[in-house]
């Protein structure tokens, strides 16, 4: 199991100290779709962490706080063979598109003779400052999220549940890359699953092309399974090699996230950085 690990951001000051001290790369020339897109780095393998971190939802291995499936965290191996990756998962003017620019849609499974009442969603993702803009017209942040059924690749599944959705960013304490870890997530939602394969996104939407947080960057962080579990995982394995990236922006429709001719073209991208809150019935 591979990963990356990250710094928190629990004052703005803090994330803007981690900018300037770490040589980041130029994420904001040209856009690209994947974080390894952006290198070489100097040092990928960089680990921060702040112990006064308030740990994400995204770590929901607790099944009375309502966790349903988590992919696991986003963790930087340095002594394994595979690559640590992220793809590109927003709606802002960096990447602008409606209902996003470029989506990360993580495969999930719903067991058999499971029911699921879904309340909330959320990715891990990657950002210089992960904030979730706001503007006049939409005082509270958002997110688009969708859960969708029937993907292949080149073909858009059947949406399930979608909405745009007042939404939270959390930092989590990780940190990889240049770029901060945070807990994209949404609640209050209200809708049912039966058995079978699904696929989910949560993607931070811009809605305030003033603001200058509008350009900053997000990428779906990855996890690798390996051997064993990605570390904090709950709830059914992550379906392995079966997550697409769709993106107007890029020109890609449901491209297959892993091998070669995928999305991150062979580096990575095999699981990632999600969950599924709510209630399981039998």
């Amino acid at each position: 199991m591979l990963k990356k690990a990250i710094c928190s951001m629990a004052l703005f000051a803090a994330v803007i100290s981690f900018a300037e001290t770490e040589s980041a790369p130029n994420y904001h020339g040209t856009p690209k779709r994947t974080i390894l897109d952006y290198g070489p780095f100097t040092n990928p393998a960089v680990v921060k962490r702040n112990a006064a971190s308030t740990p994400a939802t995204g770590t929901c291995g607790n099944p009375a706080a309502g966790c349903l499936f988590y992919g696991g965290d986003f963790l930087f191996d340095p002594f394994s063979a595979n690559v640590a990756n992220g793809l590109a998962n927003e709606s802002t003017s960096f990447v602008p598109g409606t209902p996003y620019g470029a989506a990360t849609w993580v495969a999930f499974t719903v067991p058999e003779k499971e029911v699921w009442e879904v309340t909330g969603l959320f990715t891990n993702d990657m950002s210089d400052y992960g904030v979730l803009d706001q503007s006049p017209s939409q005082p509270t942040s958002v997110a688009y999220w969708a859960v969708m059924q029937g993907v292949e690749p080149g073909i858009p599944g059947t949406i399930v549940a979608s909405g745009t959705s007042p939404a939270t960013s959390t930092p989590t304490g990780r940190a990889a890359f240049d770029l901060i870890e945070f807990t994209i997530q949404v609640t209050g939602l209200a809708f049912e699953l039966t058995p079978g394969s699904y696929w989910m996104t949560v993607v931070p939407v811009c809605t305030n092309t003033g603001n200058p947080y509008c350009g900053e960057v997000f990428f779906e962080n990855d996890v690798e399974y390996i051997n064993t579990l990605p570390t904090n995982a709950y709830g059914p394995p992550e379906p392995v090699d079966a997550s697409f990236f769709d993106s107007p922006y890029f020109g890609v429709i449901f491209d297959p996230t892993n091998g070669p001719l995928g999305a991150c073209g062979g580096l990575g991208c095999d699981a990632f950085s999600a969950g599924v809150l709510g209630k399981a019935f039998k």
